[in-house]
């Protein structure tokens, strides 16, 4: 795969507070990079940097190879689709003037038929009658219209219905699938596990965790629910290769990485009544790295 976007020990402050701190990722043709953290975390101060809105204190940001900071990046825009995680548009006007004054300065829209059968919008109606739901699915008809090969979007499922984000979903899948490059933005992880490739966890600014998502979920290891006969002592469950241990009453509920045997038995020792193992999802690896304080 060819890397459209590359991150290098990027870096931004405000004053003193902090926006991200050596962050370094790459983004590739054909895949999902799905961007994890929740609201502060950083997730938007990186894409201003990858579209050259801010500049950073150190490292840099090479998208399609280019600097967003060069004279040259004006020509590489033009690829790229972004969908902001607030935005506004002009009162007055009606969505068909929206989508026609984006469509000349993207220089055509070849999508918008299809997208309208995606996301269906009454155009002639004003904008500020829209309700939220409908202006997020104008923002991403406008943003995706052009054809673009860099996909950039910030939370861009907020104020859908599940209607519409089951096909927005479907819609990134197919998109990389086609060779597009998308960088996917959000702090709903179930989201993201459905549709991304690769993820990057952010969290107080930096990269707490990356990889590939069946790699970083199948090392998390397996969730564990159990209700017992009696009440178990919690200090006879915090075994080795345990953690998230939750005890109330009779349900126990813990992520188990290693030592199956030993937490089976002990579980047996106390009746067991029910029992259910699954994988773990993306939102128990993220809140584990939160529970354990892990960082950059």
């Amino acid at each position: 795969m060819v890397d459209v976007v590359v991150a290098s020990g990027l870096t931004r402050y405000y004053g003193g507070r902090v926006g991200v701190v050596d962050v370094s990722f790459s983004l590739r043709r054909g895949e999902v990079l799905g961007y994890l953290g929740p609201n502060g975390s950083g997730k938007t101060t990186t894409i201003r940097l990858m579209l050259g809105f801010i500049r950073p204190s150190r490292g840099s940001v090479l998208v399609y190879g280019v600097s967003p900071f060069s004279g040259e990046f004006a020509g590489v825009k033009r690829f790229i689709g972004y969908v902001p995680e607030e935005f506004s548009f002009p009162s007055g006007l009606r969505g068909r003037d929206i989508v026609g004054y984006f469509s000349r300065m993207r220089g055509g829209a070849p999508r918008l038929r299809e997208l309208l059968e995606l996301f269906p919008l009454d155009l002639d109606r004003p904008v500020e009658a829209y309700s939220k739901g409908m202006r997020q699915m104008l923002a991403l008809i406008i943003a995706l219209m052009s054809d673009p090969e860099l996909i950039v979007l910030d939370e861009p499922a907020t104020g859908l219905d599940p209607l519409m984000r089951f096909r927005l979903h479907e819609l990134l899948r197919r998109e990389a699938r086609g060779g597009k490059a998308v960088f996917l933005s959000s702090h709903v992880l179930d989201e993201v596990e459905k549709v991304a490739d690769r993820v990057c966890f952010i969290k107080d600014g930096r990269i707490a965790l990356q990889g590939d998502v069946r790699g970083i979920v199948g090392k998390a290891g397996k969730v564990v629910v159990a209700l017992l006969k009696r009440t178990p002592k919690p200090e006879e469950l915090q075994l080795e290769g345990v953690s998230r241990l939750r005890i109330s009453g009779n349900r126990v509920e813990m992520v188990v990485t290693g030592g199956y045997d030993e937490v089976l038995g002990r579980l047996l020792a106390y009746g067991i009544v029910d029992i259910v193992v699954r994988s773990a999802t993306l939102e128990e690896v993220f809140l584990g790295l939160y529970e354990r304080g892990g960082g950059g």
